[in-house]
């Protein structure tokens, strides 16, 4: 089974300006800067609640280079703090810093920061006119560091990227700090189905939403049935799949702020039989660049987002056509049916995708960890956080 929500695009990034880092350089402010995207904070997610052991993904740094000279960069230290102490360091350096260097470049020939910019600020982290290179950097050019993982034991407050580079012959420093935030929602989540449900893919690294931040922690959710296969017979038609049509329900109280419906739902997006699994990834993929290139907005399919104040926005994505029972300007309750599930959009086969984020846009936003409140795990040891793979009763 393959559930996939834009898992190699869709990470919709802040698209607030971005302040450079002083530099700490003689005491001067030096014309290599660093900069984070996402510029407010970076959110962590538990891998063990019962042992604090916590996840970390920093998506973006950049190093850019203003000046006339060239320079050349030595050395990253990506740093965890805690109360001002230096708790977990990640040297980036020779070979592999020449290989981080490397995928900047590439990534920047092929088009796809173009095609998906909202990945990478929607131009905020990465200006017009800047190249992307390293580790010897000359004027408007810059070095991308992406995608850095974390795990530690304990609490963490900041991340701090520390860059030395020669200049003249001198080594010279700059750096930059980010907020850890290791909350999850203010909002309290009811599940959004009843029942027993897989929740497929999830918050954690091993599955493709942790790497794209507006879905950093959404789970795409399933119903599974005999011989743990989530279809009947072949599982060539939307009716084969246990999950298609179960009602969708307001996770919380909240303001319907985006309805889009009676996108088709395509059978045809569906593996079929003695299809391998790399000829259907292959399928999908070219599917998923399709809805890229001509409609960013079908990556979610049919959806609504509910606003719940406190900057937390719920989206529920892939709905069935014309299933949903809500419009923009409506008042709902928790509980309250707002659709039905589907298989619209950039989906594999019939499931939920289910995220909170900080903004109403499913894509420029970025994700945060969702607080449940009504589930029960009945495999898990104690009551914790929801993962992937897990299996979850919402009550």
């Amino acid at each position: 089974m393959k559930i996939v929500y834009a898992a190699a695009v869709a990470a919709g990034l802040l698209t607030a300006a971005l302040m450079p880092a002083m530099a700490h350089a003689d005491g001067k402010a030096s014309d290599v800067t660093v900069k984070f995207c996402p510029v407010e904070q970076v959110r962590t997610y538990p891998l063990e609640s019962r042992r604090n052991i916590q996840s970390l993904v920093l998506q973006n740094v950049l190093v850019s280079h203003g000046g006339s000279a060239p320079v050349e960069i030595v050395g990253v230290d990506v740093e965890l703090m805690a109360g001002g102490e230096v708790k977990d360091t990640r040297r980036i350096a020779g070979a592999d810093l020449t290989a981080a260097a490397a995928s900047g470049p590439r990534v920047q020939a092929s088009g796809m920061m173009d095609m998906m910019a909202f990945q990478f600020c929607s131009g905020a982290l990465i200006p017009d006119g800047v190249t992307l290179a390293g580790p010897v950097l000359k004027d408007k050019e810059a070095f991308l560091l992406m995608g850095q993982p974390f795990a530690y034991k304990g609490a963490r407050d900041a991340v701090r990227v520390r860059v030395q580079f020669v200049r003249g012959g001198k080594t010279v420093e700059t750096r930059a700090s980010l907020p850890i935030n290791s909350a999850m929602s203010k909002t309290a989540f009811q599940f959004p189905m009843t029942g027993m449900w897989f929740a497929a893919v999830g918050p954690t690294p091993h599955t493709a939403h942790r790497w794209a931040l507006p879905e950093e922690f959404a789970f795409d959710i399933v119903r599974l049935g005999d011989g743990t296969s989530s279809h009947r017979g072949d599982g060539t038609k939307f009716e084969d799949y246990y999950a298609y049509g179960a009602d969708i329900l307001a996770a919380a109280d909240g303001k319907v702020v985006v309805v889009k419906r009676d996108l088709v739902e395509d059978p045809a997006t569906l593996r079929q039989p003695g299809e391998t699994f790399d000829a259907y990834g292959e399928r999908s993929g070219a599917y998923q660049m399709q809805l890229v290139t001509t409609d960013m907005s079908a990556i979610a399919g049919n959806h609504v987002v509910i606003d719940h104040g406190n900057g937390e926005f719920s989206m529920y994505a892939h709905l069935k056509s014309g299933s949903e029972t809500v419009k923009v300007g409506d008042v709902v309750k928790a509980g309250q049916m707002i659709g039905k599930l589907g298989s619209s959009g950039n989906s594999t086969e019939p499931h939920l995708h289910f995220q909170v984020c900080d903004r109403p846009d499913p894509l420029a936003c970025a994700g945060i960890p969702i607080n449940f409140t009504n589930i029960e795990l009945p495999y898990a040891d104690y009551p914790r956080p929801l993962q992937s793979g897990d299996m979850v009763l919402g009550k």
